[in-house]
Order: structure tokens, then C-alpha cells, then sequence
């Protein structure tokens, strides 16, 4: 079985391995609305937990997981 090609998690388009493909323009900083509805999503999805599909609640773990990574990864 081979593994699946890479996607963009933005936005889900198929990756080549030289694409660089994000959201943000090439040092570009986070916009401060994309920190500040990181407690807001927080709050929904504790709020809506119990109504969470298997594929949501996998969503949430991943893009959580990889936040953290990113955050442990970076030194200040």
C-alpha cells in the first residue's frame, strides 16, 4: 500500500515536494485575528465536545498537535 499523497492542510490541494504553500505571504506575521479566535474555537469545541464527529475530533487533535509542535520547536 503506498501512502497518500502530501496535501496542503489549508486547503487540501495536492503538495509537490518543492511547494511551499501557505496562507501567509513569505514573512508575513500572524495577523493578531488569527491569535486572538484560538480561545474562541477553544471555547465552541469544548462546548460542542459530545457533538464532535470521529473526523472532527481528529481534526482538532491534529491541528492542535501540530501547533504545539510548532511552538515546542521553535526556540525564542
Amino acid at each position: 500500500m503506498t501512502a497518500p499523497a502530501p496535501r496542503c492542510p489549508t486547503c487540501g490541494s495536492l503538495l509537490a515536494a518543492h511547494d511551499q504553500h501557505s496562507l501567509l505571504a513569505s514573512g508575513e506575521r500572524l495577523t493578531p485575528w488569527m491569535i486572538h479566535d484560538l480561545p474562541r474555537i477553544a471555547w465552541i469545541v469544548e462546548y460542542r465536545a459530545g457533538e464532535l464527529t470521529d473526523e472532527e475530533r481528529r481534526v482538532v487533535r491534529d491541528a492542535t498537535d501540530r501547533m504545539l509542535r510548532a511552538l515546542e520547536s521553535d526556540p525564542v
